[in-house]
């Protein structure tokens, strides 16, 4: 008897896990959620504060799609939490979350949409912020007017109300947050007499894209400012802190001329808008055939092959200078033979396995 009775307990138990299992099944989401994010590397406070701010700008939108179509009751709750140098927030640090809305079969809905097009909840429920969380923001944010860099992760829940129990959709993001300053100038230098006609052009910037513009001098001209204000001879974005200016497929640099260039960070933040920040003006001549200085010769070279700076610059400290013929291996070569040396050095400096003055 004993026997039989746990025989038929274990059957009931089991029948009741199939059951229990039977019943979170039917309950699988009935919503797919995608999303698409402003490419951003600096936001404001106001930015990030979805219920107050009086100028919103969009960050981001979510895109609901009911499975089988049909008609659906949901609510939204976005999660945010951040990772700071020498901080990492708590993992729901931001809450915001949503009255009920209708979604027919699909529905887009942007930060742009809380509190305007779909109601918040009231008070904390529809928006809090842990406070500690509010302080490490406002530390940077209130005297800069930006919010601090580093990785704020999103994690956006889409739960279907009333009628059978459903899981909620999910998706998530991260925005990384760089808040980029200046641009310096590093080469040509400033008022440089003897640039190369395929001059390397170098900054310093902490962003992720830059975009040079290079101006032609013409006589009568006082300003660089004037030059600047111009349609520009060579403009390109680049994705690193250097540019090669291209010996095909532009307008070249000619021998003589004095030409005029700056750089412009590219910033992106809400509202998918791109924020400028621009350096100075500097300008530089194009050497005259044969005339190139050997200085500027050996940075061109120090900056391809800088485990060779050391040699490079005691030649600069003992004065030398070029006279008007360059030799390569004891034949004559032109400032274009040379140029394209140091183009291939640059694009394989391994292959150069020592330097020597003789």
């Amino acid at each position: 008897m004993r026997t039989g009775f746990r025989f038929i307990a274990l059957q009931a138990f089991a029948l009741f896990c199939l059951s229990f299992c039977s019943f979170r099944a039917v309950g699988q989401s009935p919503v797919v959620l995608s999303h698409i994010v402003a490419s951003v590397n600096q936001l404001s406070i106001g930015d990030i504060n979805f219920r107050n701010s009086t100028t919103p700008k969009w960050l981001f939108t979510i895109n609901i799609q009911v499975v089988g179509g049909g008609s659906l009751e949901v609510e939204m709750e976005v999660f945010v939490n951040f990772t700071l140098p020498g901080y990492e927030s708590p993992p729901e640090a931001l809450r915001i979350a949503t009255e009920p809305f209708t979604v027919n079969g699909m529905r887009s809905v942007s930060n742009l949409d809380f509190d305007r097009t779909i109601p918040l909840k009231p008070g904390s429920q529809g928006y809090s912020l842990d406070p500690e969380a509010r302080r490490r923001l406002e530390e940077v944010a209130l005297p800069t007017g930006q919010i601090p860099a580093g990785t704020y992760s999103f994690r956006v829940v889409v739960t279907p109300v009333g009628g059978t129990l459903h899981e909620p959709g999910e998706t998530g993001f991260e925005l990384g947050l760089s808040n980029p300053t200046i641009v310096q100038l590093l080469s040509p230098a400033d008022g440089d007499q003897f640039a190369s006609r395929f001059p390397l052009f170098q900054w310093l910037y902490d962003g992720p894209s830059s975009r040079i513009s290079v101006f032609e001098k013409f006589p009568g001209q006082a300003s660089l400012e004037e030059a600047a204000s111009g349609v520009p001879h060579y403009s390109a974005t680049s994705g690193t802190n250097s540019l090669q200016y291209p010996s095909s497929d532009t307008r070249i640099l000619e021998p003589g001329k004095t030409y005029v260039w700056f750089v412009e960070g590219l910033i992106g933040s809400a509202g998918g808008t791109t924020v400028v920040r621009k350096s100075d003006l500097r300008s530089f001549a194009v050497a005259s055939v044969g005339a190139q200085s050997l200085s500027s010769i050996l940075d061109e070279l120090a900056r391809i092959l800088p485990q060779y700076q050391g040699l490079f610059d005691d030649l600069k400290a003992q004065g030398f200078t070029n006279s008007a013929t360059l030799r390569l291996n004891g034949s004559v070569i032109t400032l274009s033979d040379l140029q394209r040396v140091l183009n291939t050095f640059r694009r394989n400096p391994d292959a150069v396995t020592s330097v020597e003055l003789e």
